[in-house]
């Protein structure tokens, strides 16, 4: 039995055909053979979409915005408080295929939800990838009013250019950026209002022979850059929750003080107290008990006495006097390692 298709049936085929990508193949009964499943690669539609205009800049800004989680409600961070309970932190990695279906909604959003209109999207999601891939490295300059969007996009194109993998087209240089994983941290402590200049720095090595507990991490950035896992997103979420970002899957993570916290403190030993004795450099040699003066008021420390406990301290040396007690009793900002999922 032989089968016609209407003439608004055909026009619908081949409209289909044409998004997929298949030619019609109609035989001579006037029916189209079966076309590929909706975005599914063909060389015809790979074709097509190598010459399709890029995404507008602030498109891939956004795009690239939602991979870093800005403007998701809290509450699919964090469903539940217990989740996150005070004074506590929670390491994690972004699930790319829960981005990718925020991705895929936000370009169906207006569009219908048709055969078509799905095929179209679905063509439409590996050059929104490549897009928010290119953009991610900008969010955060971006937010911070370092750069605008136009000036990210020109920064895209200029690395894009430079790249090495330009030879071999950019998607490869898309789906190199898009391969590194996106990870971070919540932090909900009392740390964050108190400190809210708290430094995080992140580290794709937790050996101490490439990071020393206590190396200038600015010093240690600049002759080992391969070791800096780069900060893409840093934000009070409120006054007690910082979400932390990393550009890769550190292995060493940094919680430190802000340089401007350094003060004068003593450490407890015992019912009592001490401080070091600290040669010129800053080197610790040892340490003597801190003498407190008599009296009816308690824990006033003797400073006159502790100035030659430290002088008699170090044989050899002339008399600090109030330069050695300065030195002795300077705290340097405390820093907390989080290094392959055991605090240090």
């Amino acid at each position: 039995m032989t089968q016609t298709m209407s003439a608004g049936g055909r026009l619908l085929a081949q409209r289909l055909a044409a998004v997929l990508g298949d030619p019609p193949a109609a035989g001579g009964d006037g029916l189209v053979a079966p076309a590929g499943r909706a975005g599914s690669a063909t060389p015809a539609a790979a074709k097509a979409g190598a010459g399709e205009p890029p995404l507008p800049d602030y498109v891939a800004h956004v795009l690239a915005r939602w991979d870093l989680l800005h403007d998701v409600p809290f509450r699919y961070l964090v469903p539940d408080a217990r989740l996150l309970p005070p004074e506590s932190i929670r390491f994690f990695r972004l699930d790319r295929g829960w981005l990718d279906r925020l991705r895929a909604g936000a370009l169906a959003v207006g569009g219908g939800d048709g055969s078509r209109e799905r095929a179209a999207t679905a063509a439409l999601l590996p050059r929104a990838d490549g897009a928010a891939a290119e953009h991610l490295p900008l969010v955060r300059e971006v937010q911070r009013g370092r750069i605008s969007i136009p000036v990210a996009a020109e920064v895209v194109a200029e690395e894009r250019a430079e790249s090495v993998a330009l030879a071999a087209g950019t998607d490869a240089v898309r789906l190199a950026g898009a391969a590194v994983p996106v990870t971070g941290f919540l932090l909900r402590s009392a740390l964050v209002s108190g400190w809210p200049a708290m430094q995080i720095r992140a580290w794709a090595s937790d050996l101490p022979a490439d990071v020393p507990p206590g190396v200038d991490p600015d010093e240690l950035a600049g002759r080992r850059p391969d070791l800096v896992v780069p900060l893409l997103r840093l934000q009070r979420l409120s006054p007690a929750v910082l979400l932390a970002l990393f550009h890769g899957a550190p292995r060493l993570i940094w919680l430190q003080e802000p340089p401007q916290s350094v003060q004068f403190g003593l450490e407890p030993s015992g019912t009592g107290w001490r401080v070091p004795v600290r040669s010129a450099g800053g080197q610790e040699v040892t340490s003597v008990p801190v003498p407190m003066r008599p009296g009816p008021v308690a824990g006033v420390v003797d400073v006159a006495t502790l100035a030659g406990a430290l002088d008699a301290a170090v044989s050899g040396s002339p008399p600090n006097r109030g330069a050695g007690v300065a030195l002795s009793l300077l705290q340097a900002p405390s820093r907390q390692r989080f290094a392959a999922g055991t605090a240090r």
